[in-house]
């Protein structure tokens, strides 16, 4: 999922604690998805070196409506979806 969607001009990149805020995950699970490709991400930096994995809240919030890349109830993403918008509020 990597470089899924085009880069965010009006969005920052935000760090792996913020997605573990998000959505309740260890920062170490979030790694997990990232090497299983399950949970959109970017790698910044310049080619050969090994890169900052980060985040867009806009994908995770798309991500986590979609159904978290597994198959979660319907109840459990709406209340997610309902507190990450919330919080943008």
């Amino acid at each position: 999922m990597q470089g899924a969607n085009a880069v965010k001009l009006n969005e920052r990149p935000v760090k792996v604690g913020r997605v573990a805020e998000i959505t309740g995950y260890s920062a170490g699970y979030i790694y997990q998805l990232v090497s299983a490709g399950k949970i959109p991400f970017h790698k910044h930096g310049g080619a050969g070196t090994k890169g900052a994995v980060r985040f867009y809240e806009s994908e995770i919030t798309d991500w986590i409506k979609n159904g978290w890349g597994f198959s979660p109830s319907q109840d459990d993403i709406s209340a997610q979806a309902e507190k990450i918008l919330g919080e943008r509020a």
